[in-house]
């Protein structure tokens, strides 16, 4: 009787403790949610602001990117996207602002990368682009960001791969 009350007992004492648990999970399930909501908000944001951008509607550009970055903080593509319509729109120290932002959020982002570099071309700092190039050659060789800013510098592609053979 003893063991049967005090198994009977634990059940009533640890209720409180999965009660607490479960309550704790249930907000992580909705917060998801929210985010993936948040996210898919973003993409399309971001997807109108480049069409707006486009379309040479540099102001309704900027207004979406930053309603995009508003909706999902981690959107580097935003940001990246931003820092063309500010580079457009004569701003480069913002540009600069936002490349950096998408570079601190995807340090491998091929469009934030050409932008710098780009901005650094225009700058003169020809050897901070360079490293930039550096980067895009090895994370992204066939992006046409990384033949727009070799073009660029007047350097020829390096060929990450050696030529096939087909007559063997």
């Amino acid at each position: 009787m003893a063991a049967v009350f005090s198994r009977n007992f634990s059940r009533f004492a640890l209720m409180p403790l999965w009660l607490l648990v479960a309550a704790a999970l249930l907000p992580l399930s909705s917060a998801h949610a929210v985010d993936a909501r948040s996210e898919r908000a973003s993409l399309s944001l971001t997807e109108k602001g480049v069409t707006a951008a486009q379309a040479g509607r540099l102001a309704d550009a900027r207004r979406l990117l930053e309603e995009a970055i508003v909706s999902n903080p981690a959107n580097a593509g935003a940001y990246a996207e931003l820092g063309a319509v500010q580079g457009a729109s004569g701003n480069p120290k913002l540009a600069r602002k936002y490349y950096v932002i998408a570079l601190s959020i995807d340090p491998i982002f091929p469009s934030a990368l050409s932008g710098l570099a780009r901005l650094n071309i225009e700058a003169g700092d020809k050897e901070a682009a360079r490293l930039l190039l550096d980067k895009l050659r090895l994370t992204c060789p066939a992006c046409t960001e990384t033949r727009d800013i070799e073009r660029a510098l007047g350097e020829a592609a390096v060929r990450t791969t050696p030529p096939v053979n087909l007559n063997p």
